[in-house]
This record gives structure tokens, C-alpha cells and sequence, in this order.
């Protein structure tokens, strides 16, 4: 009798959202690092160490993949923030906006090469319009309530159009120029044209930056 039989190899096979999520981060860091003529399924084969049929299995096209990328990178735009101040809701989306995770030159480009396709790929640009238009509904809902409030009105509709554009500029300037200033400075910014508009954010400032 065999008094030492061989130990069973423990196996787990992953989930199928965090096997999708594995293959959409390979996508990420191929437009990352190349754009779209690295965003190729062999490419992200390599960076995710996976077989061709892993990724058929998961997604139905490399299109696809794309808009799930872009979808999963907006969540943080639309996420559920618990909180019903106004102003806070701002901050929240500022701070995010420019946080170490997301704000940082290779997520950022990843962000560029799929702008660049919103025009051209029907799919991703039903995708864009929807999260977009989700996304200034509500900072225009959150800029609605504040202006409610008080008594120096503004164009909630112009100022809500205004601030994303500055985020998106801040962020395209980032990408293009890292060095040319801080996640701080980028944020202090944002609470700068607000404060313009007569919308004051009580937000945490380090010592050394003056907004």
C-alpha cells in the first residue's frame, strides 16, 4: 500500500469578471504603452499571458474589448459617491479626477488613444455619449443646487461644460507635459474656477499651495 500517495495540485480557476478585468488592464497597458497600433490581440495576449481563444471567449471582438475598457474606465466618473452636500459631490469628483491611480501619464494615454477612436467607432461613441452626458448631468445637478441657494446666479449649463473641459485640458496637458505641474496644482485649479463662479469649496490644502 502506498503509505505516501501524491498530494492533489490545488486548482481554482479564476472568475469570470476577474479573469475579464485581467484581460481589460492587458488592454490598458498595450494603448498605454503604444496606443491603438499596440492595441492588438496579440499584444495583449503577451501582456496578459493568455491564449488568443481566452480573450475570444471573454469579449466578442476587439472592438469590444475597447468599449469595455472605456466603460470600466468612466465607473469612477459615475461612481455613487455617499454623499448629498453638493459641494462635496464637487470635491469628490475632483479629487477623483486627479487622484496617484488614475492621474498618471500611461492612463492617460490609454484615455487619449480611445478619444481618438470615439469619433470613428460607432459603438464607442454611443458608449462616450451616454457616460458623458450621465457625467455632466451630474455636475450640472450638483451646480443646479448650489445656485438654488444662493444669490449670485450663473449658467449651470455653461459652468458644468466649462469644468469638464478644464479636467479633460488638465489632463491632456498632463499627458503631454507631466512636468509641467502637480496633481495638486491641477486640482487647485478646478476649485479655482469654481471659486470664480461664486461656488466655494471648503477642500484640504497643503500648506504650500495657494489656491
Amino acid at each position: 500500500m502506498n503509505r505516501n500517495p501524491r498530494k492533489k495540485i490545488a486548482f481554482s480557476r479564476k472568475s469570470v469578471s476577474h479573469r475579464r478585468q485581467e484581460l481589460m488592464a492587458a488592454g490598458v497597458a498595450c494603448l498605454g504603452n503604444g496606443g491603438m497600433s499596440a492595441f492588438t490581440i496579440d499584444q495583449i495576449c503577451k501582456q496578459a499571458g493568455v491564449s488568443r481563444g481566452l480573450i475570444n471567449h471573454h469579449f466578442k471582438s476587439k472592438d469590444d474589448l475597447l468599449s469595455c475598457i472605456y466603460a470600466d474606465m468612466t465607473d469612477h466618473l459615475l461612481h455613487d459617491y455617499d454623499c448629498s452636500d453638493a459641494r462635496q459631490l464637487l470635491a469628490l469628483i475632483i479629487e477623483t479626477s486627479f487622484d496617484e491611480k488614475s492621474f498618471n501619464r500611461s492612463n492617460l494615454r490609454a484615455w487619449l488613444s480611445i478619444w481618438g477612436q470615439v469619433a470613428s467607432n460607432g459603438a464607442l461613441n454611443d458608449l462616450h455619449r451616454q457616460r458623458y452626458g450621465a457625467y455632466k448631468a451630474r455636475i450640472k445637478k450638483a451646480l443646479a443646487d448650489i445656485s438654488s441657494t444662493q444669490t449670485g446666479l450663473f449658467d449651470v449649463d455653461s459652468v458644468a461644460r466649462q469644468l469638464i473641459a478644464l479636467i479633460d485640458g488638465l489632463w491632456l496637458e498632463y499627458c503631454l507635459h507631466s512636468n509641467g505641474f502637480s496633481l495638486g496644482v491641477a486640482k487647485a485649479d478646478c476649485y479655482r474656477f469654481l471659486r470664480a463662479h461664486g461656488v466655494i469649496i471648503e477642500t484640504p490644502v497643503k500648506p504650500d499651495l495657494e489656491i
